[in-house]
C-alpha cells in the first residue's frame, strides 16, 4: 500500500467485544465459555508493536468482559456501553484523538451509530445488517474467527482497502 494511505488510516483501534473478538455466543454455565481466536490476539500484539492504540468498548459488562480485554493486552475499555455511537465519542475523548482518527469494529444494531461516526467502521462478515449497512467495509472473517486480524492488517496497510464494500479476495495479502 502506498505509504501516503498508510498515512492516512487510523491510529486507533476500537473493538466490540462479543461478535467482533468472540463468535457472539455465551455459554451459560460457571465462567461462561467464550473464546477468543489466537490470531486475532497476535494481531494485536502487532498493532501495538506498530503503534496503534487498542481500546474496547463493550455493551456487556462484568468480570468476564474484563478478563477478554486483559487477555487481549488491555487497554482503554468502557463497560455496559449500550450507546454505542456515546461510547466512541466518550473513548475518543479519553484517546485525545477526533472520531476520524478511529477505526470502529462492530457488529450489532446498536453499533451502527459508532460505525459510521468512526474514520472506518468494520463489520465482521456475520455481522447484523444493521451493522453491514453503516459500515466502510465487511469484513470477510466472522467474528471470533478472524475480524479482528483482518482489522489489524487494514490498519497496518497489509490489506487494500475497497471503500463502502468488501476487501477484494484477489488483492489479498498473503498469509
Amino acid at each position: 500500500m502506498k505509504e501516503e494511505m498508510k498515512r492516512d488510516l487510523p491510529k486507533v483501534l476500537v473493538l466490540d467485544v462479543d461478535g467482533v473478538l468472540t463468535d457472539g455466543t455465551v455459554g451459560m454455565g460457571p465462567g461462561g465459555d467464550r473464546r477468543l481466536h489466537l490470531r486475532d490476539l497476535d494481531a494485536l500484539t502487532r498493532a501495538r508493536e506498530a503503534g496503534i492504540r487498542i481500546a474496547f468498548l463493550s455493551g456487556e459488562s462484568g468480570e468476564e468482559v474484563g478478563w477478554i480485554v486483559q487477555r487481549c493486552g488491555g487497554g482503554e475499555a468502557l463497560f455496559g456501553t449500550k450507546d454505542k455511537g456515546r461510547g466512541l465519542a466518550e473513548l475518543a475523548a479519553k484517546l485525545d484523538v477526533s472520531a476520524a482518527g478511529i477505526c470502529y469494529v462492530g457488529d450489532a444494531p446498536r453499533d451502527a451509530e459508532a460505525l459510521k461516526s468512526a474514520g472506518l467502521g468494520l463489520a465482521p462478515s456475520d455481522a447484523d445488517g444493521k451493522a453491514k449497512a453503516a459500515a466502510s467495509v465487511v469484513l470477510d472473517s466472522p467474528g471470533g474467527r478472524g475480524a479482528v486480524a483482518e482489522a489489524v492488517e487494514i490498519l497496518m496497510g497489509e490489506r487494500p482497502v475497497r471503500r463502502a464494500g468488501t476487501i477484494s479476495p484477489e488483492k489479498r495479502a498473503p498469509r
